[in-house]
């Protein structure tokens, strides 16, 4: 969810959900802004773009292939407290972390907007809206 999260950062609103091709539940749209998918070289299904901005794809120091840009808009990775390494800043726009109510360690804010979260239909807990 990082990775996805990584990539919508300037997109303000609900988190409209469905299934990619490989079956998993994938955010499909934010704040009306389609996220569109592709495979990148490693064989993942990924965002290749999010409202008409074009992700670019990098190793990043562990070798995962992560977003390095997202509409040219530089992502920049750092360690969290827990150890993660994770997107710190999108565009020059801080991500911050903290842990949810079921316990995860996950972004909270991201360029000051609030993450707000909601369990899903089939239980797992993913952001719904991005904003305010």
């Amino acid at each position: 969810m990082f990775l996805v999260l990584s990539v919508v950062p300037c997109f303000a609103g609900n988190i409209q959900y469905g299934y990619n091709p490989d079956g998993s539940y994938v955010p499909q749209s934010v704040g009306g802004q389609k996220v569109q998918y592709g495979y990148n070289p490693d064989g993942s299904y990924v965002p290749q773009s999010v409202g008409g901005q074009k992700v670019q794809y990098g190793y990043n120091p562990d070798g995962s292939y992560v977003p390095q840009s997202v509409g040219g808009q530089k992502v920049q990775y750092g360690y969290n407290p827990n150890g993660s390494y994770a997107p710190q800043s999108v565009g020059g726009q801080r991500i911050q972390y903290g842990y949810t109510p079921n316990g995860s360690y996950a972004p909270q804010s991201i360029g000051g907007q609030h993450i707000d979260y909601g369990y899903n239909y089939d239980g797992s807990y993913l952001p719904q809206y991005i904003g305010y």
